[in-house]
């Protein structure tokens, strides 16, 4: 136990939650007489197409109903129409999404400013024959009497959609293919002569089981017809919205897919998206690793159940740093085809949770790992760990989990204790794109139903850096490294699109985690050639993916160093263009790794990425996690129970963060604000500080709340001001985190049911802010974006001298509503806030705010 631990608020009290105030801006639309001129064509050519369809359906066996996915595009929002969908028969809700920043024309555009871009909704609505007709017949009234009384109570979206409505049209082929990167994976595996390929056919999701059931049989026939067969199914509708085929087809069959929109599995209404499947892949550098033998002695053995759990390849589990540390669970027998010298990437995630860097090896955890597999080698390069080929990786990471926490058939749970989950995995086919996608949504469903968090790696982009630069110029810019800091970050920037966050660190209820530019190994001199453009500083990664995510919420939420990445100048070009340099040998992170020759246990090599970053964190969440088991101890604490533990240490994870001194640098590298949406796509909430979260000291005091808070609902938190604070100037830190694990709706545009907030009053009085209470402004992410995600994260400083009455306290409110459709059960949140003053002043505030709120602690609950 340190001599000052964290300490708990006492029980909260119940408030009345504070109201939020809607966001209303203007916008024109057009007349309904112009609407009906603008989209009776497009109506008349839905009619046409399900009537074609009807033809070709007619004389099938399979007793198909006919069906299509109608998409219709609105300038501005109608939000729960998807609940006027439910009471017209023939027509089921798919889904909808937000768009942003349409073009204005004559007919849209916002009154106040008639050139900006306008907000926008797409909605996907599955419809037959008779949903089609009643459509179809709300339109004619539509047309002839906007203000019929058939639009009044429960159909009046209706009337809203008519008037918005922008375009309407049938989902089809190109609907199927658009930005699926399912065009560039074939002409890849072309280029290499492949003769079959695989492709993930999404399905719509549909309500009914049995209508799932018969399209999967009907769609596998298709497959079938065009050579082909099925390797894998998930369907995961009920809970994610997901429902899948993994197909192997011909390669010719996949160019007719992508070329012949005529093509029966093609325009196929019952398929989403043709896309690659999941494709994982982690490649072993080239290079001989270097013998650190573990230590022999004065290392304790775990002991006690995991609670942490790694997904990723199967690890060399003899290897001298991690023997006897690892719970390894393969029920599928993959270890059998799975050769020591493949298990790289499985190895090096075990070796930084459980030892950190080995070139500055820290103390063991105290507990073992459980360890997963879920990456295979692959059958044409051993060197490559990927999904495996008859996985939908959907389906193979829910199968894993609910083996390590419910049942497996007759056996009981393989892991329960666990309560962090490393997932140091991305999905290189696909890049966060406007909504979750299904790998995210399951990890978001998971999070909430077993109160478990996922830490997620961001994503890698080691590409090549391409400056604006004539290659005339290298010379001079590689001599001058502020020079070059600037020109390579201006240019990562410019490209953010080509470095997104891959699926699944888009998840809100995940803690995503970003790479620095920092690690623990030697370097000197630069090898041959070698160029280091960050010149060693601790900015974000250049191959570190970027955000924001869902909603432009702050992702990633913080960075961890990930191993320094060099560079070389690539020649034979007109522009200075940098190419990564991949190597065993420092810079980077030194893991224990496979070696070269059998019956080698004590390899290692340096390697570099967001899975790194993430390991990292992983290892610090369980140092967080025995603090916390530690407080639970104290008899006159109230203490977290088990279920609010994972909340509570994601909560402390990014407490601990701030952007650092280095910040200050990019900020001006870039022309960036500190706080805005440019800065935290770059820097998230910043990264995280292990001092200061595991511990306080006389001049910095933290606290941590926790519970479940309802639709609605609102608590209390006050935070005792310290009375030798009172009066005096000086530099002083507040810092408040809030985060919770959302339930999900799927097919909601805003997604996250639950909207957790923290407001702050002066004692109980709503009309004075907090902050002026300390003297105190804004250093953190700007208000608005630090709402947008499932984590709450704001600094405040200040120097002003302050004064306030001898017992008062700042009142901090935790609120809760609903975000998307209707919050059916209450929400695990967690709190830690944390005041500071500069050392050198020695005032004793955490002993103040202690003794002040000890007395406090509501007596235990007795039955």
């Amino acid at each position: 136990m340190p001599e000052r631990p964290l300490l708990f608020f006492p029980r909260p009290a119940r408030v009345s939650v504070q109201q939020r105030r809607p966001d209303l801006r203007g916008i024109n639309f057009p007349s309904p007489l112009r609407q009906s001129s603008r989209l009776t064509p497009k109506f008349a050519d839905l009619e046409r197409a399900f009537e074609a369809k009807l033809l070709r359906l007619q004389n099938n066996p399979t007793g198909i109903v006919p069906e299509q996915v109608l998409v219709l595009e609105t300038i501005g929002r109608i939000d729960d129409f998807y609940k006027t969908i439910r009471r017209i028969h023939g027509l089921e809700w798919m889904g909808e999404f937000d768009l942003e920043d349409i073009a204005p024309d004559e007919d849209f555009y916002l009154e106040e400013d008639i050139e900006a871009g306008l907000p926008g909704r797409v909605y996907l609505i599955l419809h037959n024959q008779e949903g089609l007709a009643q459509f179809q017949s709300l339109w004619e009234t539509f047309q002839r009497n906007p203000e019929h009384p058939q639009f009044s109570r429960n159909r009046t979206k209706f009337r809203d959609l008519f008037n918005q409505l922008r375009d309407l049209h049938p989902w089809g082929p190109e609907d199927r293919l658009r930005e699926t990167g399912l065009l560039e994976d074939w002409q890849e595996r072309v280029a290499a002569g492949q003769e079959v390929m695989r492709v993930e056919i999404e399905l719509w999701a549909q309500n009914r089981s049995w209508a799932r059931t018969r399209v999967e049989s009907w769609v596998s026939n298709l497959v079938g017809q065009e050579g082909g067969r099925i390797l894998g199914r998930c369907d995961a509708a009920e809970a994610i919205a997901y429902h899948a085929l993994l197909a192997e087809l011909p390669i010719q069959a996949v160019q007719r897919i992508l070329q012949d929109s005529t093509v029966e599995l093609a325009r196929c209404e019952q398929v989403m998206f043709f896309r690659p499947p999941g494709q994982v892949l982690f490649t072993v550098p080239e290079g001989e690793p270097e013998s650190v033998p573990a230590p022999t002695q004065g290392i304790e053995r775990p002991e006690g159940e995991p609670i942490a759990a790694l997904l990723d390849g199967l690890p060399l589990e003899n290897h001298e740093w991690l023997t006897g540390r690892l719970i390894v669970d393969d029920p599928d027998g993959w270890g059998d085809q799975y050769p020591a010298n493949s298990r790289q990437h499985g190895t090096a995630m075990a070796s930084l949770i459980l030892h950190a860097e080995l070139d500055a090896p820290a103390t063991a955890l105290s507990r073992p790992l459980y360890v997963r597999p879920v990456l295979k080698p692959d059958p044409q390069n051993r060197n490559w760990e990927n999904i495996p080929p008859s996985s939908l990786t959907v389906d193979l990471i829910h199968r894993a989990v609910l083996r390590m926490l419910e049942r497996d058939g007759y056996d009981p749970p393989a892991a329960p204790g666990v309560r962090i989950i490393n997932l140091s995995l991305g999905d290189q086919a696909r890049p966060f794109d406007r909504y979750p996608s299904p790998w995210a949504r399951l990890l978001d469903y998971l999070a909430v139903k077993y109160n478990i968090l996922f830490i997620v790696s961001a994503g890698n982009h080691p590409n090549r850096i391409e400056l604006s630069l004539p290659r005339s110029e290298a010379g001079a810019l590689l001599a001058d490294s502020e020079r070059l800091q600037r020109e390579v970050l201006r240019t990562v920037r410019d490209e953010n699109r080509l470095r997104r966050l891959l699926s699944p660190a888009e998840a809100i209820n995940a803690l995503t985690v970003g790479a620095l530019n920092a690690d623990s190994s030697p370097l000197s001199p630069l090898p041959p050639g070698g160029v280091d453009p960050l010149a060693g500083i601790a900015l974000p990664s250049l191959y570190s993916a970027q955000g924001l995510g869902f909603r432009r919420a702050v992702k990633p939420d913080i960075f961890f160093p990930g191993g320094r990445l060099l560079y070389r100048e690539a020649y034979r070009t007109d522009r200075i263009v940098l190419e990564p340099i991949e190597s065993v040998k420092p810079p980077g992170q030194k893991v224990a790794t496979p070696g070269n020759s059998p019956g080698d246990v004590s390899a290692s090599r340096h390697m570099r990425g967001t899975s790194n970053a993430a390991a990292l964190v992983t290892r610090l969440a369980c140092q967080v996690n025995d603090v916390l088991e530690e407080l639970r101890l104290d008899p006159e604490e109230r203490a977290p129970q088990d279920e609010d533990l994972a909340i509570l240490i994601r909560t402390l994870l990014v407490h601990g963060s701030s952007w650092g001194d280095s910040a200050a640098t990019l900020a001006g590298y870039l022309g960036l604000r500190r706080g805005d949406e440019e800065f935290a796509r770059i820097c998230g909430f910043g990264s995280p500080e292990a001092a200061r979260i595991l511990a306080c000291t006389e001049q910095r005091v933290t606290l941590l709340g926790w519970g479940t808070i309802q639709e609605g609902h609102a608590f209390g938190y006050d935070l005792p001001l310290p009375s030798s604070l009172n009066g005096l100037g000086g530099f002083r830190r507040l810092i408040t985190t809030l985060s919770w694990f959302s339930p999900i709706h799927p097919r909601h545009h805003r997604y996250r049911r639950a909207h957790v907030w923290l407001s702050r009053y002066s004692g109980r009085r709503r009309e004075e802010d907090a902050l002026s209470r300390l003297g105190l402004h804004r250093i953190g992410t700007e208000h608005n974006l630090a709402r947008r995600g499932t984590v709450q994260h704001e600094i405040y400083e200040g120097e002003k001298v302050t004064t306030y009455g001898e017992d008062e306290a700042l009142t901090f409110q935790v609120n809760c509503r609903s975000d998307a459709g209707q919050l059916e059960r209450p929400v695990h949140y967690g709190l830690a806030i944390t005041l500071e003053v500069e050392e050198r002043t020695g005032l004793p505030i955490y002993d103040e705010i202690r003794t002040r709120i000890r007395p406090r602690i509501a007596p235990p609950i007795t039955p």
